[in-house]
Formats: structure tokens, C-alpha cells, sequence
């Protein structure tokens, strides 16, 4: 007999979907991209991630069958100043049609705006031409401690489907999607394997992910320049219920990146290069140039266990990342699943990442004259630490209908006393959402 697991059936929170688990954690540790481009590909790579890490890693417990449903969901997204605002509307449907057979699919709209950061340090890092020799006049404050930024508008549209064959104890899930903006155009493929061992108590997760991306640079000039990038992931996990009321998971994840990987938006600049412009928030500077593969290497581990006393769960866990531009990273995470009656689930959260910086990171660079050949001032490749804490409220209205709300508050902190604090983003996060079932 295979072991039963109720910590998170008898909270109502099992998993009916591999997006449902991918829900949970749709707030990246990793800093939020500061560009539509960046911020494409970030979710992009983020959903098929999670498909992999986490939906993989929930798909073996008990799942509550002949229960199709629509979902929506929102989510505000909000950095203080008035930086990045991201408002997310989706839309998921799931259909059994068959017992060995599962339909997923799911649309995204997103609508970005707000300031970014052009790259550039503080303008009391920098030198300014004497606008009396050439006739001009500074507009700004040259002695200013905060980054300039740079307003940006954009809008995203994607979706995926995915189809799970179930046979015997085999599961097998194609998945493809597509992400769209006015700039990048992102395709995706995910094939994810799992087998059930030992009456059903240990299952092995095996799988495989990529992205096809096109991003078109110098857009409003006349003749687009298109370039490419590419990437693969490879997982395999382990999950483990150790008793009814205890689930382990070990997870893997080895992934690549190649071709264009740089920000074209983003510059880097120079303690010795004198600036000869108007506007203090333009200043001038040369594009940054990164590598052209990163590989990067991912280890997740979780502990589940169900507080029987309390009528409630306790989830730990622990990743540690690294990459071939020397950014190692550690992320822990705590969430506490509390059930308070029938139809009522609270779940506080908290989580904390520490990130050292790219071996070619700076904020300002020393000599103009001789660039090295990697280099980038986007402070997202520096060392950093975030802390984000939340909590979300599920309600069960009816046997057929029940809601969520959550809020989440982020906060980044730059770590290397060199770079300025005023690049770092802290941001509030809400969400709302609802689902039918049918």
C-alpha cells in the first residue's frame, strides 16, 4: 500500500496541477528584471523552471481526480519611488478528459511601466565638461547620490499548454509556450518524466527544458539587427514521503545559456571619461558586453511536515546556486500552512537570498582606454542580499468556487559598499485570485 499524504490534502492545499504548485512560488528570490526584455525571458525561463523543480516534485501526491476548473489570477507588482510597476493578468483552465490524461494551458498579459536604471552610477561619480566652453548647461544635479533612470513602457502576451499521459506508474508531460513584446519573441518547449517507485512512496523526476529567443535591437531604426538566444535545463530529482505525515525532495538542475546575452539597454561607464552632455540622466557611455554562454548549476531541497496537534504544515527549504560568471547564490525559505475551520487556509511565508557578484561587475569602471573585454554595471550581477515576507488567505466560498489573496513585500539590499543603495529596488507584491470548479 502506498503511503496516504494529507499535509497538504487535509489543508485543502493539494496540489491539483502543475501550475498550482507553480503559483506558490510566482515571486521569484532573484531580483525582478528592470527591463521588458530581460523581464520576457525571466518569466519565460521562471515557468518552465518551476515546471520542472517544483511541479515535478508535487505531481506524485495524491491528486484529487474528475475535478476540471478555471482559474484567474492577478497580480500588482509595485517598487517604491515609482520604479517598476507590473500588473499580471492570467487565466488557466485544466480538463481530465480521460483517467490517463490531463489538459492544461494558460494565457499571461502583463503591462510594465515606470523608471528603470540606465546603468550609469550617481552623477557625483562621474565628470562633467564645463558647459561654459562649449555652450551648453547642465540640467540636473551633478552632485546627486541616486542612479539615474529611465522611463519605460511595454506590454508582454504568452501562454503555454501542456498535456500529462499517465501509464501504469509513468507519467509523461509535454509543454509548449510562447511569450511575445514589442522587442523579444520567446518560444519554449519542457518534457518532464516521472516513475513512481516502492508502492508509490519515492518518484523519480527526469526532465528537459528550452527556449528559442529573438530579441531585435536598434528597433526604431530603420533596419531591425536581430539576434538570438538560447537556452537548455536538465533536472532530476528525487521525491521521498518518508511517513504520512513527512514529504523530502532533492532536486538537481544543470542549464546553459547562449548567444546573446547581454542587455542591450544597459551601459557601463568610466571614472576618467569626461561628459559632455545636456542632461545628467544621459550620460554617455559604452554598451555592456557579457559573455556569450553562461552555465549555471542548481541544487533545491525541501522538507515537508504536517503539525497533526496544530491541524497544519510546516515547509522548509534550501538552494544553492552557482554559475559560470561566478555568482554563487543561497536561498532559504520558511512557509507555515495554518487551516482555521473547513474552508479557511493561512499561510505566512518568508524568505531570504544572499548572491555574491559576476567576476566582470562594477559600478563604474577605471580607464577608458583599456575596457576589458567582459564588463557590466547592472546591479543585479552584484552582491546583494533580498527578503521577501508574506502571507496569503485561501477561502473555500463553496464546494465550487474559492479565492486567494496574498501580499508580499520585497526588499534588495546591495552588499559591496561601493555600489549605490539607491539602485536597489524594495517592492510591495499583491495578488488576487480565484478558482470554478466544474
Amino acid at each position: 500500500m502506498a503511503l496516504k499524504n494529507p499535509i497538504l490534502k487535509i489543508l485543502g492545499l493539494a496540489p491539483r496541477s502543475v501550475s498550482d504548485s507553480c503559483s506558490v512560488m510566482s515571486d521569484s528570490t532573484l531580483p525582478a528584471p528592470q527591463h521588458p526584455s530581460n523581464y520576457c525571458a525571466w518569466r519565460q525561463r521562471q515557468a518552465l523552471a518551476l515546471v520542472l523543480a517544483l511541479g515535478l516534485q508535487l505531481m506524485q501526491l495524491n491528486r484529487v481526480s474528475g475535478e476540471d476548473h478555471v482559474d484567474y489570477r492577478y497580480e500588482a507588482y509595485r517598487e517604491d519611488d515609482q520604479r517598476i510597476s507590473i500588473d499580471t493578468h492570467s487565466m488557466l483552465f485544466e480538463v481530465a478528459p480521460k483517467r490517463w490524461l490531463n489538459i492544461k494551458g494558460e494565457m499571461i498579459f502583463d503591462a510594465i511601466s515606470g523608471a528603470s536604471p540606465t546603468g550609469s552610477p550617481p552623477p557625483n561619480q562621474l565628470i562633467f565638461l564645463d558647459p561654459s566652453s562649449w555652450g551648453g548647461v547642465i540640467n540636473g544635479d551633478t552632485n546627486s547620490t541616486k542612479v539615474p533612470v529611465t522611463k519605460m513602457t511595454e506590454k508582454r502576451y504568452a501562454g503555454d499548454l501542456a498535456a500529462t499521459f499517465s501509464m501504469g506508474r509513468h507519467r509523461f508531460t509535454p509543454q509548449l509556450s510562447y511569450s511575445q513584446e514589442n522587442d523579444y519573441i520567446s518560444h519554449g518547449f519542457a518534457f518532464n518524466y516521472a516513475v513512481d517507485f516502492n508502492e508509490k512512496n519515492t518518484t523519480l523526476n527526469l526532465g528537459w527544458s528550452a527556449t528559442w529567443d529573438r530579441i531585435f535591437i536598434d528597433k526604431d531604426t530603420p533596419r531591425e539587427t536581430k539576434r538570438s538566444k538560447d537556452s537548455d535545463d536538465f533536472l532530476i530529482g528525487i521525491n521521498q514521503l518518508i511517513s504520512p505525515k513527512t514529504v523530502a525532495t532533492l532536486n538537481f538542475t544543470y542549464g546553459n545559456a547562449r548567444g546573446y546575452l547581454d542587455d542591450q539597454y544597459k551601459k557601463v561607464f568610466f571614472l576618467n571619461y569626461p561628459q559632455n552632455v545636456l542632461d545628467v540622466n544621459d550620460a554617455a557611455g559604452d554598451f555592456e558586453h557579457r559573455p556569450s554562454r553562461r552555465d549555471h548549476y542548481t541544487t533545491y531541497a525541501s522538507l515537508t511536515q504536517y503539525v497533526t496537534p496544530l491541524n497544519a504544515s510546516v515547509e522548509g527549504s534550501y538552494r544553492f546556486f552557482n554559475d559560470s560568471y561566478g555568482v554563487n547564490a543561497h536561498t532559504v525559505g520558511l512557509a507555515w500552512y495554518q487551516k482555521l475551520g473547513s474552508r479557511l487556509v493561512i499561510a505566512p511565508m518568508v524568505r531570504y537570498h544572499r548572491q555574491s557578484a559576476a567576476d566582470f561587475y562594477a559600478p563604474v569602471f577605471p580607464n577608458y582606454l583599456h575596457k576589458p573585454r567582459y564588463c557590466s554595471a547592472d546591479y543585479r550581477l552584484s552582491e546583494l542580499d533580498t527578503i521577501t515576507g508574506g502571507l496569503t488567505v485561501s477561502v473555500k466560498a463553496m464546494d465550487w468556487l474559492s479565492f486567494d489573496f496574498g501580499y508580499k513585500r520585497y526588499v534588495m539590499n546591495g552588499l559591496d559598499k561601493v555600489t549605490s543603495q539607491s539602485a536597489y529596488p524594495s517592492a510591495n507584491i499583491f495578488t488576487i485570485g480565484a478558482r470554478v470548479w466544474f
